[in-house]
């Protein structure tokens, strides 16, 4: 996929989960995207009207009632992700401009160039990877999902005005078909955030390997202007990173809430229900989607912290005083490591997926424990 297919499958990313259009995208997208949230609205009201009958039944299916319930979850985190990014459309969209211009940027020095370059080319190349992959994986579980809804002897939807057992096509289709949507709507509004994530990182992933090279080759450091470059480039960083961090707040809380809420949900389900492959099927996607979210988290940190061990293993003490202060000023700045944060205080990393599932882990055990007695 060339650039600029990519950029066009960017900006209807971009579009779909945060329901405002963007500049160069036709105006109907906007209006499909808008309609589908009402519909999804509609689909959660008919899947909690089912949930309310099925209580009202003297023998309760507690199946039916956490199908139902995990359908709700899913529809219900992808519309508050997506209502959290409605505000933030315009730093949304300065991030999308920001890596246009990286692609047209010409810089002076060819060091830097043939660095650039090279590290937006690997940047395009994972972007392409991880949508082709990321959208296999929900579409082959709404496929599950699909086939469970057409095989199995129970409903998750209770439309009003219509009787379940004479209208039991229509109940079985509606959910089939806003599943599907639901899978691709979360595979484009995930992938929007993750695309300017693989930006992110490997922008920083440059300036570490320009850092390195003004490290170990003698004759760069002669140059005064390949340091003033990098230090430009680790500002640019900075204010790239804050207006990321920004925009990832709200969307990454939601994600953490819903993702514990639901894997204790599943993880209970699986310990009732253990050959149901469905079940596992939705685990795997659980994990891969908040896996994603903690990845990333740790490697924004991890090149963070890069930058700060890279400048001081530069041979500072043979440069000149007025080079040695901007190491110095490179180095202050890099003191504070920069990470992805849930809400702004919870620190996002691979040990934040350990502790979720740990944690939901621990309570599935215990809600089935008082259940068994």
């Amino acid at each position: 996929m060339d650039f600029e297919k990519f950029i066009k499958l960017f900006k209807f990313c971009i579009t779909s989960q945060n329901l405002r259009r963007v500049s160069g995208d036709p105006p109907q997208l906007k209006i499909i995207f808008i309609f589908l949230t009402f519909a999804m609205f509609i689909f959660i009201y008919f899947a909690i009207n089912n949930i309310s009958k099925i209580m009202e039944e003297d023998n309760i299916d507690y199946m039916r009632v956490l199908f139902t319930s995990l359908l709700c979850f899913g529809c219900c985190e992808l519309l508050f992700k997506n209502f959290g990014m409605v505000p933030l459309h315009k730093e949304v969209e300065s991030l999308l401009n920001w890596i246009q211009d990286l692609r047209v940027k010409v810089e002076k020095d060819e060091i830097i160039q043939k660095v650039s370059k090279e590290e937006f080319a690997k940047a395009l190349k994972y972007s392409v990877l991880f949508f082709k992959t990321y959208l296999g994986l929900y579409m082959m579980t709404g496929v599950f999902v699909a086939l469970n809804f057409t095989f199995c002897n129970y409903l998750v939807i209770a439309i009003p005005g219509l009787d379940q057992e004479s209208t039991g096509f229509i109940h079985r289709f509606v959910p089939i078909l806003f599943t599907e949507i639901a899978a691709s709507w979360t595979v484009s509004s995930d992938s929007a955030i993750v695309f300017i994530g693989i930006y992110v990182i490997f922008f920083m992933r440059s300036v570490n390997r320009l850092i390195n090279i003004f490290a170990e080759n003698s004759e760069i450091t002669n140059r005064p202007r390949f340091l003033i470059c990098i230090i430009e480039k680790h500002i640019e960083m900075i204010r790239i990173l804050e207006v990321f961090n920004e925009c990832m707040k709200f969307i990454s809380l939601m994600q953490l809430c819903f993702s514990t809420l639901t894997f204790l949900v599943i993880l209970f389900v699986i310990q009732l229900f253990p050959d149901n492959l469905l079940l596992y099927s939705m685990l795997i996607t659980l994990l891969t989607q908040l896996g994603l979210l903690c990845f990333f988290g740790e490697i924004v940190r991890s090149e963070s912290e890069e930058i700060f061990i890279n400048l001081y293993q530069t041979n500072w003490y043979d440069l000149s005083l007025k080079e040695q202060r901007i190491i110095l000023l490179m180095m202050a700045n890099s003191c504070k490591v920069i990470g992805l944060k849930a809400g702004g205080l919870y620190e996002i990393g691979l040990m934040s997926l350990v502790q979720i599932v740990k944690l939901s882990a621990s309570y599935a055990a215990i809600i089935m424990t008082f259940t068994q007695k």
